[in-house]
């Protein structure tokens, strides 16, 4: 792609951070306030959160849940209730309903799809209680309905992702007028996968030169890179490119390779998204090319954020992550510092 239209795409998704950081949160009075007398956990001074987590099938979620779990405690001023949905969206519904139920002071969740919200919501707006949501956004047809979000911007890890595949593409001078590439997706309709879905499809159909031969979910899971991978060699589409929306499909996607004598990161380009300990050892071993990193550590945020909320101080809508790209070349240099 050439460098302007990449200035000019990263430079929009850069006003629509800046856009988004400026939308204050609405609580129950649609101020932002969430009320100056709202009770704490039994006069113990300690805000009650209940939170779930979609699932802990990968190694982010579970150091994100670790992160959560560090950093919301009573020396921090709360009490955590911590859930687990194991990848099923009515039980999620049902846990949050369950916190409703027991009137804690905030609920938190990170939403195992971004549909399909707006009932538990109004529920929880309408006992008083306010939410977090966390990871993955949720699409309401009213944004009043929680009070701010913590995670990543998915559709720029997408863009920028993609924009270093085809500079490293063309650095190696392979002469090939078409590329095939599989990509494997995450849970549909979460955002982070149409977040990175979309940008991939868009800076490669841009270029004209890449052709998308495969696309289906691995649900961010390992075995859903190890089916995938079967799937695509047992079609044979030779595919030059291989593209994870998480990193667990990419290691279950090269334990299939290397079972079909196939070089992983040389007989085929591999780019993935997360930034697992496990992918940087992947990296410095020539298996993976790259990753987008999305930072699972954001313990500290919800911490902070749940203080502000309770005290009825302004918050942006959206809270975005710091985030890097890290090219296999590099690992080495940061693998020691990854906590996860």
């Amino acid at each position: 792609m050439k460098c302007m239209e990449k200035l000019r795409r990263l430079s929009a998704c850069l006003l629509l951070v800046l856009f988004t950081i400026t939308i204050t949160a609405c609580g129950k009075d649609g101020t932002g306030q969430v009320g100056e007398n709202r009770e704490t956990s039994e006069n113990s001074g300690l805000v009650t959160v209940g939170y779930v987590q979609s699932g802990t099938g990968s190694a982010w979620s579970l150091a994100n849940v670790e992160s959560i779990q560090q950093n919301c405690t009573e020396e921090n001023g709360i009490k955590l209730i911590y859930e687990v949905a194991n990848d099923d969206f009515d039980t999620q519904l049902e846990i949050v309903r369950s916190f409703i139920e027991q009137k804690v002071d905030l609920i938190s969740f990170t939403p195992m799809v971004s549909e399909g919200w707006d009932d538990v919501l109004k529920e929880a707006k309408e006992a008083g209680i306010p939410v977090i949501v966390m990871d993955r956004m949720v699409e309401t047809g009213d944004d009043s309905l929680y009070n701010c979000w913590i995670g990543s911007n998915f559709l720029l890890e997408g863009y920028k992702a993609a924009d270093w595949l085809v500079d490293y593409m063309d650095s190696l001078n392979l002469g090939k007028d078409m590329y095939k590439v599989a990509l494997f997706q995450g849970n549909l309709g979460a955002s982070a996968e149409t977040g990175r879905t979309q940008g991939v499809e868009e800076i490669l159909g841009a270029e004209g030169n890449y052709k998308i031969v495969y696309k289906d979910t691995g649900n961010f899971s390992y075995d859903g890179g190890v089916e995938n991978m079967k799937k695509v060699l047992k079609k044979k589409l030779d595919i030059d490119i291989l593209i994870a929306e998480n990193d667990d499909m990419a290691l279950g996607a090269i334990e299939v390779m290397e079972k079909n004598g196939i070089k992983p990161g040389k007989d085929i380009i591999i780019l993935s998204f997360d930034g697992i300990k496990a992918a940087f050892e992947a990296m410095i071993e020539g298996k993976i090319n790259c990753v987008m990193e999305c930072n699972p550590l954001t313990g500290k945020l919800l911490a902070n954020a749940v203080q502000t909320v309770m005290n009825g101080d302004p918050i942006s809508k959206r809270n975005y992550v710091q985030e890097e790209i890290f090219p296999a070349d590099t690992a080495a240099d940061y693998i020691e510092n990854r906590k996860y």
